[in-house]
């Protein structure tokens, strides 16, 4: 045990112990971010409970009212995704009897359905709760727990803090536990798959497809599935945090050109283990590479823009030709992004943005930037045109919170 470490989470329950809480604090999250020991650190005093438990869950289920009153306050409630409607009850009781700060922490691994059952609850009566998402590790939280590992190595293990809180374990051993007990058992079992192992198949067939313009119909065809069960099981993939949808850019007038979304993991970890991607050698050399690059590029600009106040929404951008990766809505205007596996974009790259800026408006465009594996950062210029800005993952906070123009080529 003398090799475990702690992780410190850039998390408003976390970083800030004085922070206002309403009587009901919910935590979601996928699985294995940490959100269980969110709540145990923070809130060490209470009791825990957990809807894992078949008797616990059909109690909440089949006697909400029951179940509440046999756990009384200050109560941790685990796996909540299990049994949703038990925050509407919390919501009608604490309304008719407000409790004092905390006094239900409710966590749970499916985000998308927690959190509409949560604003369904807490809609008329925001003062008696508040929703905060933990998602796994960022670029800035897995470099300061293992500081020694290179770009590649981190794209492997991926963010869920498991895989660092021990630094002589291999990442694998954790993803392949998670792959067996969460995606290819519990997931297949609660919607009730004949064939776990087509879900499988199915899972494996995405991760190939990661920063790809979603097919459905290509991916039932793969697996030998119907459409809408394909449909259904990305549904549920994306409720459970494995994968996530980025749309197209909508121009004010006129329809986008590309009506499909992309598709991408938000975890590089998982997505290599399920690509047997097994060594940082076998991840440089992988035709995979550019695009697991391009999968941690978008999650660490997801993570900025969810934690952004107000929050916005991520895009991309693509026509028959031309692809910007991501659109990254700012006050000043839209930052054009691009994601490349390389050290240095080529001149082409630099054109592409400097057309597809002059395609969106050039006053609509605050920025253009490639995110690579650049070792400093630099301004990229055609002739009297302006900068395309090179920069690397650790400069995305900078860049994405408070857009400078890039400094001038020497």
């Amino acid at each position: 045990m003398k090799n475990i470490v702690l992780i410190d989470r850039n998390c408003p329950l976390s970083i800030d112990s004085s922070t206002q809480l309403q009587p009901v604090l919910a935590i979601i999250g996928p699985r294995g971010c940490g959100k269980t020991h969110l709540a145990q650190t923070r809130f060490p005093s209470h009791r825990h409970t957990t809807l894992a438990l078949p008797s616990e869950a059909a109690r909440a289920r089949l006697d909400p009212a029951a179940f509440l009153a046999s756990q009384p306050p200050p109560v941790v409630i685990d796996d909540a995704h299990l049994e949703p409607r038990l925050l509407h009850h919390l919501a009608e009781n604490l309304a008719r009897t407000p409790g004092p700060p905390a006094s239900y922490v409710v966590v749970g691994s499916r985000p998308a359905t927690l959190e509409a059952a949560f604003a369904a609850a807490f809609a008329d009566r925001p003062d008696l709760g508040r929703l905060v998402r933990l998602d796994g590790l960022s670029h800035a939280e897995a470099a300061a727990a293992s500081p020694d590992l290179t770009i590649v190595g981190r794209l492997l293990r991926g963010s869920f803090p498991a895989v660092y809180a021990n630094p002589t374990s291999e990442p694998w051993e954790y993803l392949r536990s998670l792959v067996a007990d969460h995606l290819v058992r519990e997931l297949p079992l609660q919607l009730r798959v004949d064939n776990p192992h087509d879900f499988e198949r199915f899972l494996r067939s995405v991760a190939l497809r990661t920063g790809q313009l979603l097919n459905k119909a290509a991916l039932a065809r793969e697996i030998g599935i119907a459409g809408s069960t394909a449909a259904i099981w990305l549904a549920t993939l994306i409720d459970a945090g494995v994968v996530t949808l980025l749309y197209p850019w909508k121009p004010s007038q006129g329809k986008p050109v590309v009506k499909s979304p992309k598709v991408y993991f938000l975890d590089t970890g998982l997505c290599c283990h399920l690509l047997g991607i097994r060594t940082e050698t076998e991840l440089a050399e992988s035709p995979h590479a550019a695009a697991i690059w391009e999968t941690s590029v978008h999650a660490e600009l997801r993570r900025l823009l969810a934690a952004a106040a107000p929050s916005a929404e991520l895009l991309f951008w693509r026509d028959r030709t031309k692809e910007a990766d991501f659109l990254v809505p700012t006050p000043r205007g839209l930052l054009i992004i691009d994601a490349a596996w390389l050290e240095i974009p080529p001149a082409a790259a630099v054109r592409r943005l400097l057309r597809i800026r002059s395609l969106i408006g050039e006053a609509s465009v605050a920025g253009l930037a490639v995110v690579c594996r650049t070792p400093t950062r630099q301004a990229l210029r055609r002739p009297a045109g302006p900068a395309v800005e090179t920069v690397g993952l650790d400069d995305l906070p900078g860049l994405v919170g408070g857009w400078a123009p890039p400094p001038k080529p020497s």
